[in-house]
């Protein structure tokens, strides 16, 4: 027996042995560093989630109180907890939000021409500190959201359900405002300005939401869901696209849109004119109507209507004409010499929750041409009806010049009538192979208690970017 030889392998065993526990104390603390690793970089995803929730939700909260301002005169933003920062900007801080871990979260927001007699901006700054002993630190998410004012008539026809073109009707567009200034003349339609932006869509899901058929849609079509029904000679496209083409680019089935109740204003008392069954000159011909602080005649109506009779829109005059039947035909104008006319230079907005019948000579809004038309925001016709249907027709002779909103509204537009401005309602057909339908382009910008919506988001991530607003941010 040889002792050397048993103390050599009992040596070689031990260093073996060493080796392997090193190898796997090396493993074990790899295993560990990945593992902690790892837990780091699910935090701070978990925190980097969180603090992009805070600075959304601050900047909900901010265009909620913007948007409760624009439909509720008495809203007071700093008695909902705002700092005002000089005439046109606000600024707000929410604390003690609290996350596991014993994390917990602030977000502030500022926000630029609160008001929003300018485009409002906001910027929302949200920090979560994090208290853990390896992840400790804070994480910060910095937002900027540019908002704009949407319009009821940013499309030219838009449902909730069905639009359906029977025959061949044609739809373009024109600007009638294109400087956006109201002092100077609108540009009436005509070949030389008129655009290929006529604008058409549904949200329904439905495979018939918008049904072409033959008729060309010089513009865009989009739906909820399902691709618009194009008939063999319809076209949807650029101006000069071919006959029964559809250019993809001009189809979208994203599409979607609000259509919220409306109700007849109530800031100023209206002036009862009963029932209006014979020609009248409005405002002159109604007893006690008065002229307001904002510059219209308000009045009320139980109905109007009745076979060649002529209801018009004295010269220069402003009119509210609030109808309050129900029930039948609450407007109804008839015959070969009925009409409702518009003078120029005049307005008038409706309000009605029965059903409408312009028929006769039709709606003149200033003129009977082109050349001659007021402006569609001249005439505004709004449906107040909250549940069914009701049912508004749209015929006569020569042209419609108007816009017309009717969330429950079933709207038919007879092809012997063209119709410049926008519609939109819960369905619409347009009837005849002549029908023409002209967007007017500046209705985009119409509407004075529309929302406020998100135009542009924007996330903070550089030090440059953040540095334009880290003095307003640092409170």
């Amino acid at each position: 027996m040889n002792p050397t030889r048993h103390s050599a392998e009992r040596g070689s065993l031990l260093i073996v042995a060493m080796l392997l526990c090193a190898i796997i104390g090396i493993s074990l603390v790899s295993y560990i560093n990945v593992g902690r690793s790892a837990l780091k970089t699910s935090n701070r995803s978990l925190y980097n989630n969180a603090a992009m929730n805070l600075a959304e939700n601050g900047l909900e909260e901010a265009m909620y109180s913007i948007n409760k301002l624009v439909n509720d005169s008495t809203y007071s933003f700093t008695g909902d907890g705002w700092t005002a920062v000089g005439s046109n900007d606000m600024k707000r801080k929410w604390t003690g939000t609290t996350f596991d871990q014993n994390a917990t979260g602030e977000v502030r927001v500022y926000i630029y021409n609160y008001d929003g007699a300018a485009a409002p901006n906001i910027v929302a700054r949200a920090l979560v500190t994090v208290q853990g002993d390896s992840n400790k630190g804070t994480v910060e998410k910095w937002v900027r959201v540019q908002l704009r004012k949407t319009s009821k008539f940013a499309n030219g026809l838009v449902a909730k359900q069905t639009i359906n073109f029977n025959g061949s009707p044609q739809v373009d567009s024109w600007n009638s405002d294109p400087d956006n200034n109201s002092a100077t003349a609108a540009v009436p339609y005509s070949a030389a300005v008129k655009n290929d932006a006529g604008s058409v869509g549904s949200i329904s899901v439905g495979v018939n939401a918008v049904l072409v058929d033959n008729a060309d849609i010089w513009g865009y079509v989009g739906t909820g869901g399902a691709a618009p029904q194009v008939g063999a000679t319809g076209t949807i496209g650029p101006f000069g696209t071919p006959t029964g083409t559809t250019v993809a680019s001009h189809v979208t089935t994203d599409f979607s849109a609000s259509f919220d109740n409306v109700t007849s204003p109530s800031t100023y008392s209206y002036t009862s004119a009963g029932a209006l069954s014979t020609s009248t000159v409005l405002p002159d011909d109604i007893s006690g109507a008065t002229l307001a602080a904002d510059g219209k005649y308000y009045i009320s109506c139980s109905s109007i209507g009745g076979s060649n009779k002529v209801y018009t829109i004295a010269a220069g005059k402003k009119v509210v004409l609030k109808v309050t039947d129900t029930t039948g035909n609450c407007i109804d104008i008839k015959g070969g010499s009925g009409g409702l006319n518009i003078s120029s230079g005049a307005s008038l907005e409706i309000y009605a929750a029965g059903d409408i019948n312009i028929g006769g000579q039709g709606a003149m809004n200033g003129g009977t041409t082109t050349g001659t038309m007021n402006q569609p925001v001249n005439l505004q016709i709004y449906g107040t009806k909250t549940s069914g249907t009701q049912n508004i027709s749209i015929k006569g002779n020569g042209l419609f010049s108007g816009v017309l909103y009717a969330p429950f509204g079933s709207v038919q537009l007879d092809g012997s009538v063209q119709t410049y401005g926008s519609v939109v309602a819960n369905d619409i057909t347009l009837n005849g192979t002549s029908a023409q339908f002209h967007y007017d382009e500046s209705l985009g910008n119409f509407g004075g208690n529309n929302p406020f919506r998100v135009t542009r988001w924007d996330e903070l991530n550089t030090a440059a970017d953040r540095s334009v607003y880290a003095t307003v941010m640092d409170f």
